[in-house]
């Protein structure tokens, strides 16, 4: 009989996604973290496709259309990769839509995989829009027959995500909780000066409807900017459908209330900014916040699941209901919060402790070694 220790030196662990995006951001310092492990990526070709290739032990081009909602080609290209993998393999999909896409293909499948399934935030499908609504009500049958025996364990970031999931597909296996996707806390630069003339705002996020960028616009236009400057940073997904538009980015190219500056490097430049605003009106655990919150910025964000771990730390509101007049009233009185280096440092401790990749490698592992040994 194997031992734990041999299993262990031949675990494959395939990390999937329908967006390339997905297994470099984060999931890079995990599979860094957990070296002993075999580490394949399988997603789309994109921007971040060369670098997975040097982080990842190997990597295979999913090629999948994720412009499309649903790409049979892609689904079919899925299925032989699938073929192609060692028995016994852990699958990890990342996002709801990704485990949809694995389902459907391991139908065709006869290989026995270990299937992982991680939901960081319940996203589209789950929004109030009709057509999604409509979409959910399709795939509810789908999801009900064939998830519990896809996936041996879903992890979730947040409570009400899980419940509100496992009530629609009736999952009845292991589930998990963890809580964000950790940050390589020794790749930021922090911020050092809190005094400024004029105070720096900025929304990161992709530019998508639920994520509050319209909220965001309409708050940039009702405060006096004489002495504020707000800056938008993110791109649009083209393969959702909540994402803005090419014409939506342009007009908002053109406001003269905020400056789009397009895709940010948060580890190096956030610290260059004061206030981090999330507006977002669904989130699994809100990554950006997290990330405001270590460098150093003040942090106001809309009161979800996703975010009301934010009562944990200093320097950064919740706003119920997204309500603009308290975004606008505490901005426009900023000097009236506590916003120190203090706070700063008190927030670093907590998220080292709690939120790092080193933890959330951790619980990773913990995971991957339970499914090789069972």
């Amino acid at each position: 009989m194997l031992t734990i220790l041999t299993l262990k030196i031949l675990l494959m662990i395939v990390y999937l996604s329908h967006w390339d995006w997905n297994l470099y951001k984060s999931r890079k310092d995990i599979v860094s973290n957990l070296d002993e492990k075999n580490f394949i990526a399988v997603c789309p070709e994109g921007n971040y496709s060369n670098d997975l290739r040097n982080i990842y032990q190997d990597y295979i081009n999913w090629k999948f259309n994720r412009k499309k909602t649903i790409d049979l080609k892609g689904i079919i290209n899925l299925k032989y990769i699938l073929n192609s993998l060692e028995k016994e393999s852990i699958v990890h999909s990342f996002t709801l839509k990704t485990g949809i896409l694995y389902s459907i293909a391991k139908l065709f499948v006869k290989n026995n995989f270990k299937g992982v399934l991680s939901i960081n935030g319940l996203g589209y499908l789950f929004s109030n829009n009709l057509k999604a609504k409509f979409l959910k009500f399709l795939l509810s049958g789908f999801i009900k027959r064939f998830f519990n025996k896809s996936f041996t364990e879903i992890i979730f970031q947040n409570e009400s995500d899980k419940n509100i999931f496992l009530n629609y597909s009736n999952y009845s296996g292991k589930t998990s909780m963890i809580y964000g996707s950790g940050i390589e806390i020794n790749n930021y630069v922090k911020k050092e000066i809190y005094q400024t003339t004029k105070l720096k705002v900025i929304f990161v996020s992709r530019l998508l409807i639920d994520k509050g960028v319209n909220e965001y616009i309409q708050l940039t236009q009702n405060i006096d900017k004489s002495n504020i400057d707000f800056y938008l940073a993110g791109e649009l997904d083209e393969g959702n459908p909540n994402s803005l538009t090419k014409n939506d980015l342009e007009n908002i190219i053109n406001e003269n209330n905020l400056t789009y500056i397009g895709t940010i490097n948060v580890e190096k430049d956030l610290f260059n900014y004061d206030i981090s605003i999330v507006m977002s009106k669904y989130e699994g655990f809100s990554r950006i916040l997290l990330e405001s919150l270590h460098v150093g910025l003040f942090c106001l964000s809309n009161n979800i699941p996703g975010t009301k771990w934010l009562k944990e730390f200093n320097n950064g509101l919740l706003v119920e209901n997204n309500n603009l007049d308290t975004y606008s009233e505490v901005i426009n009185n900023f000097k009236d919060y506590s916003f120190s280096k203090v706070n700063a440092e008190s927030n670093r401790d907590i998220i080292k402790n709690k939120y790092s990749t080193k933890i959330i490698s951790n619980q990773y592992n913990e995971i991957y070694n339970n499914l090789a040994s069972s």
